[in-house]
C-alpha cells in the first residue's frame, strides 16, 4: 500500500454491462462480439483485466469486488483467474448500475461498515494509468474534505458525448469542490467548457461506502432493501422484495449520485489517455494518436489470413472426403 489511508480502501467493479457499440471491431479482431469490458482490442488482456491490474498494486484483490451478468459469469472466472481473491458478485436480471452499486456496497458493509471504496468501470481504456491511480489514492486521502469525490480527466476522446463536471473552489490538495455538471454537451458545448476548464466524467468515483449506500438508497428504496435483507442472510424475504424491483426501471449512475447531492468534489487528471471508446471510431482515433494502430490492424489483417487458411483447410477436406465416400464409377468397355 503507497499510503496508510488505503488500508481500508475497497474497489468496486462495474462490469455488468451489455454494450456491444464495438461488435463490428471485436468480431473482426476475435471473431466474436462479447460486451466491451471483455474484448482484448489493446494493451494487455481485457479492458476488465486492465481495470483489475490498474488498481492492484494500491487494494488487494480480497478487497476487489466485481459485478457482472449471470451471462457473462464464466468469462469473468476465465479473465479473472489471475487475481484469485477477488470477489465476484453475479447478478441475473439487468436492473441497471444502481442495483449493482448496491449489491456491491452490501457486501462491502458485510465485511467493513466504514470502509471507503472506489467505484469504478470496468470498459475504460486508460493506456497511462498511473495518473488515474494516483489520482484515487490522493482522494482517499481527502475524504475529509468532501463526502464523495468524483474523478475528472482533461483532453480525453471525448467528441461531446462523456459527461462533464466544472470545478469550483479549491478544497486543500488537489481536490475542488464541484460547482456544476452536465451530461452529454454537444460538441460545440464540449469545446466552450474545456477552453472554461470543465474535466470529463470517467464514472470513478471514491467515498466513504455508508454515503454511497445513502444516496443509492434514497432513490432505491426498495432495492436496498432488498440487498440489505439478501446480506443480512434473509434471502427469502430479499426475493419477495426483488421480484417487485425487477418491475422499476434502472437508475442511471450519474443521476444516482451526482443529482442533489451535497459536499461533492472532484480531483483532476491529466495525460492519462482516458477514453470511453463508445465506438468503433473512437478506438481507430485514440490508437492512431498513440502510434499504435498499426498493431490493430496487423490483429485483424492476420485473423482474416488465418481465417481463409481455415476455410480452406475445411474446403479441401470436404472435397476429399466427397470423393473418398462417393461410389465409383465402372463403365463398359466395347468390345
Amino acid at each position: 500500500m503507497s499510503q496508510s489511508h488505503s488500508e481500508d480502501l475497497h474497489a468496486i467493479i462495474l462490469a455488468s454491462g451489455e454494450d456491444h457499440r464495438l461488435m463490428s471491431l471485436t468480431e473482426a479482431l476475435d471473431g466474436v462480439a462479447p460486451p466491451k469490458q471483455f474484448a482484448l482490442i489493446a494493451g494487455t488482456g481485457s479492458l476488465l483485466q486492465q481495470t483489475v491490474a490498474r488498481y492492484a498494486n494500491e487494494i488487494p484483490a480480497e478487497r476487489m469486488i466485481v459485478v457482472v451478468s449471470s451471462a457473462h459469469e464464466a468469462a469473468a472466472h476465465a479473465q479473472l483467474r489471475e487475481w484469485p481473491g477477488i470477489d465476484l458478485v453475479v447478478r441475473s436480471a439487468a436492473c441497471g448500475a444502481g442495483l449493482d452499486l448496491l449489491l456491491a456496497l452490501g457486501r462491502v458493509f458485510s465485511r467493513s461498515p466504514d470502509a471507503r471504496v472506489v467505484v469504478t468501470p470496468a470498459d475504460h481504456y486508460v493506456p497511462r494509468p498511473e495518473a488515474l491511480v494516483e489520482s484515487v489514492v490522493a482522494a482517499n486521502q481527502a475524504l475529509d474534505h468532501a463526502a464523495a469525490i468524483f474523478v475528472g480527466v482533461s483532453g480525453c476522446h471525448r467528441k461531446g458525448k462523456q459527461a462533464w463536471l466544472v470545478p469550483g473552489n479549491p478544497l486543500g490538495g488537489r481536490i475542488f469542490s464541484l460547482a456544476r455538471w452536465g451530461e452529454r454537451a454537444s460538441s460545440a458545448q464540449a469545446a466552450q467548457l474545456e477552453a472554461a476548464g470543465a474535466l470529463w466524467d470517467t464514472s470513478t468515483v471514491v467515498a466513504r461506502a455508508e454515503y454511497l449506500w445513502y444516496l443509492a438508497a434514497r432513490q432505491m428504496p426498495m432495492q436496498a432493501e432488498a440487498v440489505a435483507c439478501l446480506w443480512a442472510g434473509r434471502p427469502s424475504l430479499a426475493s419477495a422484495v426483488a421480484t417487485g424491483c425487477l418491475e422499476m426501471p434502472p437508475v442511471n449512475l450519474s443521476d444516482l449520485l451526482l443529482r442533489g447531492a451535497k459536499d461533492l468534489a472532484v480531483i483532476p487528471v491529466h495525460r492519462s489517455g482516458w477514453t470511453e471508446w463508445t465506438c468503433a471510431q473512437d478506438v481507430i482515433d485514440s490508437l492512431e494518436d498513440r502510434g499504435e494502430l498499426d498493431v490493430l490492424l496487423s490483429r485483424i489483417l492476420a485473423r482474416q489470413r488465418a481465417f481463409g487458411r481455415t476455410e480452406l483447410r475445411k474446403r479441401v477436406q470436404a472435397n476429399s472426403t466427397h470423393e473418398e465416400t462417393s461410389p465409383q464409377r465402372i463403365g463398359s468397355v466395347a468390345a
